[in-house]
């Protein structure tokens, strides 16, 4: 299966992003694309805190969205800040959402 990653926001979602690569692309034999056209997951690490991240945040979000609707993309995993902050709330204004993971 090929994943796919945005990271938005400050560095320490940077290592977040890193520490799941390590374990879903060595321990789950995913493969790494940059592409989510190309992707069957896509985890989006958001930012919560400053008004323009949260913006740009929804509409990655949004944006990867409109790829599970028309292609082969499966599933979309919100992680970091705002998916942590507003886990009920994405949950239910965008139920493409599979999954939310918090801050690492």
């Amino acid at each position: 299966m090929k994943l796919a990653v945005i990271t938005l926001g400050c560095s320490k979602n940077l290592v977040d992003t890193e520490h799941y690569l390590g374990i879903l692309v060595n321990k789950k034999g995913f493969e790494i694309t940059t592409e989510v056209k190309e992707a069957d997951l896509c985890i989006i690490n958001t930012c919560g805190f400053i008004g323009d991240a949260k913006e740009e945040s929804i509409e990655s979000i949004l944006e990867v969205v409109e790829y599970k609707k028309s292609g082969k993309l499966k599933k979309i995993i919100i992680a970091g800040c705002l998916a942590e902050r507003y886990a009920d709330e994405l949950l239910a204004e965008i139920p493409e959402i599979d999954g939310i993971i918090g801050t690492g």
